[in-house]
Formats: C-alpha cells, sequence, structure tokens
C-alpha cells in the first residue's frame, strides 16, 4: 500500500514540475476575445427602471443572446438590448427585455437571492481581469437581487456574500427593463486607466425553460473563457473603510423538572467588525465578539442509519463570504466535501481575514481562536477547560492564462499540545478548448500532546472533464492513506483510494414550443474503492438518464448495481433512483426524489441488507408577488427483506412561509418535524434590511420533544408533545462605510 501511495506522490510531482511549461502555450486560447469599450455618463444617471437618461440612448452593445440551458447555441426567443456604462463613482448596466406575452413574466417580491425560480437577467464581472474569481448580479423583474462569488472552480457560485449595489425593474407593455449600479467601493479592480472588466450577461425565461447569454458560451468552458472584454478609459477607486457595529440580546430557557421552567439563561454581546482596503484590490478585516448569530436552523434531515455524517453550510455571516476561496481541487461526489469546512470552528471570539489580488495573483488568509474544545463538559471534567484552539489557514492561486491556474493551500490548527498542519498544491489545466484537468496533492502532519509519535499521510485528487454538444467524459481519482489527517476538511473517510467514470452521449432538440423534450443524456457509471484497512473493494455500476423539459423540468433516472463492505463482508445491492423538479406553473415549483430497492443496516453487529424506500416531496407556491411558501415532506424506511418488519422508519416535514412586505421588510415562519426523533421545532422572525449589514431582527424558536415525567426525570418517546425550550433574540447592526 506504501508503495502504491508513493508512486502518487511521484506522478502529481512530475506533473506539477510540467505542467507550468503547458501553461505557458495555453495563453493563445484567449485570442479573439470581443472587446467594447464602455460608454462614459455626462449626466447623473438615476437608478428607476425607466432607461431615460441620454446614455440609454446610445446603440447597445449586445447582439443575439445565445442558449446555454438546456442546450448550447439556439438563439434566444425573445430579444435583449444591454448598455454599459460608467462614471467617476460606479459601473452601470442596462438591459431592455422583451417579451410579447408580458402578463406571463414570472416574478415576485422576495428576499435576497431568492429568485431562481423567476424571470431575471444578471451580469457576471471579473473586475481584477485574472479569470480567478467574479462578481454575480442578478436582478427580477420586481428589482429584487441576488448576488453571488464566482471562483471559476468546481462548485456552485458562493451565495453567502451581500455587496452594496442598487438596482430597479420596471415591466412595461414590452416585456421588462432593469437598471444596475455597482459603486467601485464594491468590486476589486486594478485602479488607472485602460482599466480591463470581463463580462458576461444572462437572461433567464422561465415559462419557456429557457436561459441564455451574451457572449454565447459553450460546454466544457468556464464563464471566463467566453467573457467580453470591457474597456473602461478612467476607474479611479477610493480604498474601502468599513465599520460594522452590531449587538445581539438573547434569552434561551428550558425545562428542568416535570411541572417548570429553569431560570432564563440571558446574554448580550457587543461586536465590531472593521474592513480596511490596502488598495482597491485587496482589503483587511477583523473582528472583535464577531456576530456569528445564525437567524435559521438547519432544516431536519435523515440522520438514521447513515454511513456518513451528513454536510451542513455554513451560515454565519463572517465565515461565509469566500469561503469558496479556499477550495482545492474538490471534485463531484468525494469523499472530502470541503477541505476547509468552517463549522470547524465552533465558537471563537476573535477573527480576521486578508484578502485580495496581487496581478495575476489572488489572495485570502484566515485566523480565527475557537473556545469550544475548553468548555466545560456536561459530564466528567475536561483536562483542557479553559483553553482555547487556534486556527490559521491561508490559500494563494496563480492564473497563468485562459483559466488554467496553479495554488498552495495551508491548513493548521493547534490545541492543547496537539497540532494539525496541512501543505498543499494544485493546479489546474485546460489541455484543449473541452477538455480540462484538476490536481491536486496534500500533506498532513498531525502530532498529539503526549505522545512522541508523528503521524504523517498524504491525499491526491484528481479530475479530468471532456464536454463537447455531443459527449460528456468525467473521470476522478482520490487517494487519502491511513495517516491523512486535516482538521480543517470535512472528509467522510480515509485509509482509501477510489476511481469514478462517467461517460454519455448528448442529444439536443431543436427547442420549439411544441418540443416536448429539449435535451436526452443516457450515461454509464462506474466507481471503485479501495480500502487500505481491509483491502476490501467497493464497486458500483450505474445506468441511466437525464432529460430535460420545457419549464425548467428535469428529470434523472438511474438503475445501481453495487458491492458494498461492511464489517469484513461485502453486500450485494440493486436499487432504482429518480429525482426531478419543473416550474409547473406561475405560481408553484416542485421537486421530487425517489429511491428503491437494497440498503445495507448499518448496525454493529447486527448488519444485513433491508429493502428501502425514499422519497421526498418539495414544493415553493407563491400565489402572489409577496407570499412564498416552502413544503418538503421526506419518508424513509428500511425493512427486513424477508420478515417485513421494519428497522426504521423516519417522516420529516420542513415548513417555511414568508410575506415579503417589501425588499427591505419580511416575516418568516418555519414549522420542523422528525418523527424519529420525535421533535417539533418553530421559529419565527422579523427581519428589516436596509441595506446588507444594516439589518434589525427579531426572532423567537420553540422545541417540543414527545416527553414524560415519570419518577422524577423525563422519559423521552412517551406521552405528548411539551414544550421543552425557548428562544428570543434580538440583533441590530449598522454599516457605515466611507464615501
Amino acid at each position: 500500500m506504501k508503495n502504491q501511495q508513493n508512486r502518487w506522490v511521484q506522478i502529481f510531482i512530475t506533473l506539477a514540475a510540467v505542467l507550468p511549461a503547458l501553461f505557458l502555450q495555453a495563453i493563445e486560447l484567449d485570442k479573439g476575445r470581443l472587446e467594447l469599450k464602455a460608454d462614459r455618463a455626462d449626466e447623473k444617471i438615476v437608478v428607476d427602471g425607466e432607461l431615460r437618461e441620454r446614455v440609454w440612448l446610445n446603440t447597445p452593445m449586445s447582439e443575439t443572446f445565445m442558449t446555454y440551458n438546456p442546450v448550447y447555441g439556439q438563439a434566444m426567443k425573445h430579444h435583449t438590448d444591454v448598455w454599459f456604462a460608467y462614471d467617476e463613482s460606479a459601473v452601470y448596466f442596462a438591459f431592455k427585455c422583451y417579451d410579447p406575452e408580458p402578463d406571463k413574466i414570472k416574478t415576485s417580491v422576495t428576499h435576497r437571492d431568492n429568485i431562481i425560480n423567476d424571470d431575471w437577467v444578471g451580469v457576471i464581472v471579473d473586475s481584477m481581469g485574472t479569470k480567478q474569481s467574479a462578481y454575480e448580479f442578478y436582478v427580477n423583474p420586481s428589482g429584487v437581487q441576488a448576488d453571488y462569488l464566482n471562483y471559476g472552480i468546481n462548485v456552485e457560485p458562493d451565495p453567502a456574500p451581500d455587496f452594496i449595489w442598487q438596482s430597479a425593474s420596471r415591466i412595461t407593455n414590452e416585456g421588462f427593463q432593469v437598471e444596475i449600479r455597482i459603486p467601485l467601493s464594491s468590486l476589486r479592480f486594478k485602479s488607472g486607466k485602460d482599466v480591463r472588466m470581463g463580462v458576461l450577461c444572462l437572461r433567464n425565461t422561465t415559462r419557456l425553460g429557457l436561459a441564455g447569454t451574451w457572449p454565447a458560451t459553450s460546454p466544457g468552458q468556464t464563464d471566463f473563457n467566453c467573457m467580453a472584454t470591457v474597456i473602461y478609459e478612467e476607474l479611479k477607486g477610493k480604498r474601502k473603510f468599513e465599520i460594522l457595529p452590531n449587538f445581539t440580546l438573547s434569552q434561551d430557557k428550558a425545562r428542568t423538572d416535570g411541572g417548570g421552567w429553569g431560570e432564563a439563561d440571558s446574554a448580550a454581546n457587543i461586536g465590531l467588525s472593521v474592513k480596511y482596503g490596502l488598495s482597491t484590490a485587496a482589503s483587511v478585516e477583523a473582528t472583535v465578539n464577531p456576530d456569528f448569530s445564525q437567524v435559521e436552523s438547519d432544516s431536519f434531515q435523515v440522520e438514521v442509519n447513515r454511513r456518513y455524517p451528513i454536510f451542513y453550510t455554513e451560515k454565519r455571516p463572517f465565515f461565509m463570504e469566500g469561503t469558496d476561496a479556499f477550495d482545492f481541487g474538490t471534485i463531484f461526489q468525494g469523499m472530502m466535501a470541503a477541505t476547509v469546512h468552517t463549522r470547524r470552528i465552533i465558537d471563537p471570539d476573535w477573527a480576521g481575514k486578508v484578502s485580495g489580488a496581487v496581478g495575476r495573483s489572488n489572495f485570502t488568509f484566515l485566523a480565527a481562536n475557537d473556545r469550544a474544545p475548553g468548555q466545560a463538559w456536561e459530564i466528567g471534567e475536561n483536562p483542557d477547560e479553559g483553553k482555547e484552539a487556534l486556527w490559521g489557514i491561508g490559500r494563494w492561486k496563480y492564473n497563468f492564462s485562459s483559466d488554467n491556474s496553479l495554488g498552495l493551500l495551508y491548513s493548521g490548527r493547534s490545541f492543547a499540545g496537539s497540532q494539525n498542519h496541512v501543505v498543499g498544491i494544485d493546479a489546474r489545466y485546460r489541455f484543449f478548448r473541452d477538455a480540462r484537468l484538476s490536481l491536486g496533492y496534500l500533506n498532513s502532519t498531525t502530532s498529539y500532546d503526549g505522545l512522541d509519535e508523528t503521524r504523517k499521510g498524504n491525499g491526491v485528487i484528481g479530475m479530468f472533464q471532456y464536454f463537447i454538444p455531443k459527449f460528456t467524459l468525467w473521470s476522478t481519482y482520490e487517494m487519502y492513506d491511513r495517516d491523512f489527517v486535516m482538521d480543517s476538511a470535512f472528509l467522510n473517510r480515509s485509509a482509501m483510494s477510489r476511481f469514478q467514470v462517467l461517460v454519455g452521449p448528448n442529444f439536443e432538440m431543436k427547442v420549439t414550443r411544441k418540443t416536448v423534450i429539449h435535451r436526452i443524456q443516457p450515461f454509464l457509471y462506474y466507481s471503485r474503492l479501495h480500502d487500505y484497512e481491509t483491502g476490501m473493494n467497493d464497486v458500483s455500476r450505474g445506468i441511466g438518464s437525464f432529460l430535460w423539459f420545457p419549464q425548467w423540468g428535469i428529470l434523472r433516472l438511474t438503475y445501481q448495481d453495487d458491492r458494498e463492505a461492511w464489517l469484513g463482508e461485502t453486500y450485494k445491492l440493486r436499487y432504482f433512483d429518480a429525482w426531478g423538479n419543473m416550474q409547473v406553473m406561475k405560481q408553484l415549483f416542485v421537486l421530487g426524489s425517489f429511491i428503491y430497492g437494497d440498503l445495507i443496516y448499518y448496525h454493529p453487529s447486527e448488519a444485513q441488507v433491508g429493502t428501502n424506500l425514499y422519497y421526498l416531496i418539495s414544493g415553493i407556491f407563491q400565489p402572489n408577488l409577496y407570499i412564498n411558501i416552502t413544503l418538503e415532506f421526506i419518508h424513509d424506511h428500511l425493512k427486513n427483506k424477508f420478515s417485513n418488519e421494519k428497522f426504521y422508519s423516519v417522516d420529516i416535514l420542513n415548513l417555511k412561509t414568508t410575506y415579503q412586505f417589501n425588499r427591505q421588510f419580511f416575516l418568516r415562519a418555519s414549522l420542523r418535524y422528525d418523527s424519529f426523533q420525535q421533535k417539533l421545532l418553530t421559529d419565527f422572525l422579523a427581519s428589516y434590511e436596509l441595506l446588507p449589514g444594516t439589518v434589525m431582527q427579531l426572532g423567537y424558536g420553540s422545541l417540543y420533544e414527545k416527553t414524560e415525567w415519570r419518577q422524577e426525570q423525563w422519559v423521552p418517546g412517551v406521552g405528548k408533545y411539551r414544550n421543552m425550550r425557548n428562544a428570543l433574540f434580538f440583533k441590530v447592526s449598522y454599516l457605515w462605510r466611507r464615501k
């Protein structure tokens, strides 16, 4: 096993030495890129959606928008005009979206980042021109915003950051119009003359199930390779300086005996965050007593009989922004869901971050403490009580050309004499237009207090992607040896290696109003995992197909034939898996998932294969512009194949209702029920957000559990549901930004 691991390390080092030479040859890929000059506004632009200013009377920049979803390269049915402009304080974009049936335009008044099921337009802006990161700004016909950070990696854009920018929309008898103003203080860019930014414009029409871009995109290409270069003759931004004080007051009360409540546990927190621009392209920020309040609980999920834990995304504001910058070659359906999962930093009271760009390089450095490991235990005495863990994480990426890059990663944690240090190098290289290779190597060093031995381990990650309009191929390899440890990572399993491959043709139809199926993509899937501890193998074979329908209908059908090893035995598993979603009507979006077949009952001593039935039904109902009702129901049970006796049965209900009075103020109520844990959780939230950072929130939550007081103790699982805990919180914060 050791020889095999060393061989992969040697292969990676050889590739890392050869790839930089190949990168230098890839510069030619950017030739022929569309270049445009933005218009300088000679009057104040009022962002009202009217498009009355003189600069919007110029000839539009755009040509025909071409589809990218569900098919590539077909002309969008409805024309779109786009203009680019700027002044001394901001860059501007204007859209005029023609639609012969404006009464059928899908829109809503909802909270930020919740417009994915609406019609919308957007711009992706590579403001540094490095092809490593970009801002994404989207607006629906009601003027509601969504914004993301795009890191050009193998994950979805990060929705966590909320930038300060202005937008307005207006529905007309010709369609709808949108104006966007992005202050220079909200962008990172190279200040000076002849400033060049990459820009990609997008439009989505929900009822047609079509989304398109200008310039056109193609499969296998990142957004960065398809952008137009927009030239601004002179942009001079000021260094960013922001101060964000916050105040949070919370009260938590729980039952202590059969008839009463314990004393309320109250806490008040005053925190302060400061961000200072080292330049227009880099900044440093620090926070003391940070506002890490989480205003919404995680939705209940099935946690029984899981071989691997559930991955929950970060929801704390400071850690959310820029998290994806730490991504390190993570692969589709890989064992490492994240190299840096900031939820590992549980209870910090200070943190600092430096991030930005210099030349072709992007960098992010994070430091924080964590009081959680040194807190008192409920049972027993914590020998390290009062001690804190210290975290340090750094990421650097250099862009050679096109979307080819070389990066370094460091992750370190120190606590009570124990230390974990991980260093890594990764590379992304595009062989030619449609083929891309990603490689990553990690080396960990771990020592524990009181032990002389130091554990050293290796991890190798690789992915090859090949996409053309008529064919798809991706293949991955990952290896983590038995001594590999990475405290910051969400790693399901080590002491293993795994190879995956998916291959299949792609059939795209000419999309018309009568087209029933827009696209068909059958596929074959194969996976082989080798366990270094047991020497056993997991093998998975699958056959299936993706199908795309009108109104954003997507259906995936899969039949799996697996061999899975568990506790020294290999089990044969066959099952059927289906997943799909569709915007059924203007007011209703539905999503469903269904699995039926064999599943291991992961019992430590009585493991066996049972018959599993799992289904999920979810819907988003919007009866008018202001109300949004989200309902999710999950059923999961596993029964003995021979006796039909159930090993377990779980029903989960997640319900959330939001009334959005306007773009700033909403009321939200949610309910979560888990039949297996016999818990019922309710949350109520009132939120007013003048702009990102300036917010006032009032929340109340209750936990109900099925339990009964007997013989001086609570007995779970009997009696009726009782209110066992209540929590109330109030939060206010104000963002001051130097103008």
